[in-house]
């Protein structure tokens, strides 16, 4: 059984960071991505649940917020146990970076963390 490959993006509900989805979702990636806007956010898992058939999910919080970005990282590790890549936006807050420490003794091997603009 080939096991599933998991992106998880901080921030990707618009611009860079919907590409980012789209793009991974395209790839066959199954999809977990942060945003605080909630209704691009809602928007975009449809658009992409649809358009590739990749389960997607999604959690509103807002990553200025140590206790959404420690949910969010709770919620991935309890549903994904591992993950493959983990892009955040740099310019979300210096705290988004904590996420990156959280999950990095999940990601596997040859993995990647990323900060995107």
């Amino acid at each position: 059984m080939l096991q599933k490959k998991i992106c998880i993006v901080v921030g990707g509900a618009k611009g860079e960071g919907s590409r980012l989805v789209e793009r991974y979702a395209r790839q066959d990636y199954t999809i977990a991505f942060m945003d605080i806007d909630k209704e691009a956010g809602c928007l975009l898992k449809e658009k992409v649940e649809q358009e590739y058939g990749r389960k997607v999910f999604f959690f509103h919080g807002d990553a200025n917020s140590e206790e959404d970005l420690e949910l969010f990282a709770g919620a991935v590790i309890g549903q994904y146990k591992k993950i493959d890549c983990l892009f955040y936006r740099e310019n979300i807050a210096a705290s988004v970076k904590q996420i990156a420490e959280m999950l990095s003794c999940y990601l596997k091997k040859g993995g990647i963390i990323e900060a995107y603009s």
